[in-house]
């Protein structure tokens, strides 16, 4: 009821203030519209500054993501590239491989073509000389036999040496064996057709002749078998070539073959690795296409709206200058004005309605008073009659009694009214307070947990590849070491094979230079003089020619295998030095990302803890602003006893 008084003399009061000032008017919606302005950008501030605050953190996100986008870029880039030198340097393998694959079938086919053609003749050569041999062997059988004592006459004309003797020139003039030895037998062949002259002298040659027969039939037998055996040695020295360079050839294919089936292998791996590359590669590239147009587009907007707020700005300090300066104005230059005008016309207003206005005045209190049926407001209708009757100026002692009685009213209303606004204002504000800094602690909080599960990840990420360093470090070392061993061992072997293999070369060279002459010769040795041993030279020699195709092959066998363990050692380096290069740069920007990510970890704990400490602050407010203003329920015995 006091309330609503109160409010009722005010808004009296205040429109017979309007319309005696309105200049009081103007400065007071001018007052207001300041107000206004300045609560709207208070307003606007705030939603600017989380806006600038987005901005930021948007950012940096985004910059971050580019980022790691542009490094998985670059990483799948360098791995398309070594997979595409190794496919070009596999295919060339592939095909250099192959090539020497034919070429070594070729070499097989021709090899067995010359030896098949060696064979064939041996056999041919060695099956005439097996039947001479028997021949020669039979036909002395047969002389030393039946003509021991015959002379050479009666050895020619008998049917049974004739027999074997015509059987036997027809071998040997077939052969080449001994040939002053067939010219010999065939001449003995021919003088047993013809008449023997000296009777005496035949009888006298009988035995010598017999005798000369056999020695002669003897020398065609070793010759044969010295043949023979020559053609032996010379076939199982042929057939050992051939099966040398057989089995060399079949053992280069085998490995040629081998390294195809490899090379084909890693082929199709760095294949399948360019493939998967690729298909990563394009959406690591759509991905960063994305984040470059979301950190533009965030700048562009960021920028835009930062913009806009300068230019809100200077328009609302513009007003707000127009506004002050309207308001110093009319402060300045119109008060003489004011006081010499209104204060007349109300004076005059108040002079000609002074009856009217009293009785209303009355009236309102009268009505109030049983409204509410408060006997001080009656008191006071009373009094304001008394009053318009009896004093001298009537409505300047009305407007004390009534100004008095409102300014009781308004401080009991304001005590009431000031509590309960001021409660709920700050209860208001405080929640508002409280709920902000709470999302601010929760949305820092699920920042710093993202942070530091990052960081962890790439210290993890870091630590592994460190580790990994470490290991290709020693790895490249423990090669490099049994590289050095490899090479030092094969310095010794290559050496000692070189060694002997000259060594082989050069004896050799001597043997061949003294027994260069023919060794038909040298089996034909003259009585009573020296003689080369032909045939042990040839077989030493034969000997020696094998240890020199066995140093031979086992030097080249060396030098392929040093050749191979070099080649694989220097591989094995490049991948090394382009794997330790990979994972240091993995390193370098991992660990610079853990820079900037402890940097923004720091900064985002201390804006929790900002956030908490204020938290705390208005939770302390906010409960002794609770114990101030929440209602405490009345004790039973207050209200009993009242």
């Amino acid at each position: 009821m006091k309330v609503a008084l109160a409010a009722l003399f005010a808004s009296a009061a205040s429109a017979a203030k309007v319309h005696g000032n309105p200049v009081a008017k103007v400065l007071e919606l001018l007052e207001g519209m300041r107000g206004k302005i300045v609560a709207e950008g208070e307003t606007e501030q705030k939603t600017y500054e989380e806006f600038a605050h987005w901005c930021r953190t948007t950012s940096k996100e985004l910059s971050r993501e580019v980022a790691d986008a542009k490094t998985r870029v670059s990483e799948l880039t360098a791995t398309i590239e070594k997979a595409t030198a190794n496919i070009g340097d596999l295919s060339a393998q592939l095909d250099e491989l192959a090539a020497a694959t034919s070429t070594a079938d070729k070499q097989l086919e021709e090899a067995a073509e010359v030896r098949n053609k060696e064979h064939a003749d041996y056999s041919a050569v060695e099956a005439e000389l097996s039947e001479a041999i028997s021949q020669l062997e039979r036909a002395v059988s047969v002389l030393e036999r039946e003509t021991p004592k015959a002379s050479l006459a009666q050895v020619a004309r008998s049917p049974a040496v004739r027999s074997v003797l015509t059987g036997l020139s027809a071998i040997i003039s077939a052969t080449t064996v001994a040939t002053e030895d067939a010219v010999k037998l065939q001449a003995f062949l021919q003088a047993g057709d013809e008449e023997t002259q000296a009777p005496e002298a035949a009888a006298y040659e009988g035995h010598s002749g017999t005798q000369a027969i056999i020695d002669i039939l003897g020398d065609m037998l070793e010759k044969a078998e010295a043949q023979k055996a020559d053609a032996d040695k010379a076939e199982m020295q042929a057939k050992h070539d051939y099966m040398m360079l057989k089995s060399s050839l079949e053992a280069s294919i085998a490995t040629q073959k081998k390294e195809q089936e490899e090379a084909k292998q890693e082929k199709a791996a760095n294949e399948q690795t360019k493939a998967t590359a690729e298909g990563d590669l394009e959406a690591a590239q759509k991905e960063l296409s994305i984040d470059t147009k979301s950190l533009n587009d965030a700048h562009a907007d960021c920028e835009e709206r930062a913009h806009e707020w300068d230019v809100s700005m200077q328009s609302r300090a513009h007003e707000i200058e127009a506004l002050d300066m309207a308001t110093k104005i009319l402060q300045e230059k119109t008060g003489g004005a004011q006081s010499q005008a209104y204060s007349f016309l109300q004076l005059a207003a108040a002079s000609h309605s002074k009856a009217s206005n009293m009785d209303r005045v009355v009236k309102e209190l009268v009505s109030v008073g049983k409204s509410f049926n408060d006997r001080a407001i009656a008191m006071l209708a009373m009094r304001v009659r008394s009053a318009s009757s009896t004093a001298a100026d009537p409505f300047a002692k009305v407007k004390g009694l009534i100004e008095d009685m409102i300014t009781k009213l308004e401080q009991e209303a304001a005590e009431e009214a000031s509590a309960k606004a001021f409660c709920d204002e700050e209860t208001k504000k405080t929640q508002a307070k409280k709920d902000d800094h709470s999302s601010t602690i929760t949305t820092l909080t699920a920042k710093i947990d993202s942070a530091e599960a990052r960081i962890t990840k790439l210290k993890e990420q870091v630590s592994t590849l460190s580790s990994e360093l470490k290991n290709i470090a020693a790895e490249q070392a423990e090669a490099t070491e049994v590289r050095q061993e490899q090479k030092a061992e094969y310095e010794v072997v290559a050496k000692d094979y070189q060694d002997g293999l000259d060594g082989v070369q050069m004896a050799l060279k001597v043997l061949r230079d003294y027994y260069g002459q023919s060794f038909a010769q040298m089996s034909q040795p003259e009585t009573s003089s020296h003689s080369k041993s032909g045939d042990a030279a040839s077989s030493i020699i034969g000997i020696l020619e094998v240890a020199e195709s066995d140093f031979g092959k086992l030097l080249a066998e060396a030098t392929e295998s040093e050749q191979a363990a070099a080649a694989e050692y220097e591989e094995l380096t490049e991948d090394n030095k382009v794997a330790t290069a990979e994972k240091k740069t993995d390193v370098e920007y991992k660990s610079k990302e853990v820079v900037e990510l402890q940097h923004d970890l720091s900064e985002l704990s201390g804006d929790r803890d900002n956030e908490q400490e204020e938290l705390d602050s208005v939770l302390e407010y906010l409960s002794k602003l609770n114990d101030k203003c929440v209602a405490k329920p009345e004790p039973y015995e207050e209200r009993k006893r009242r």
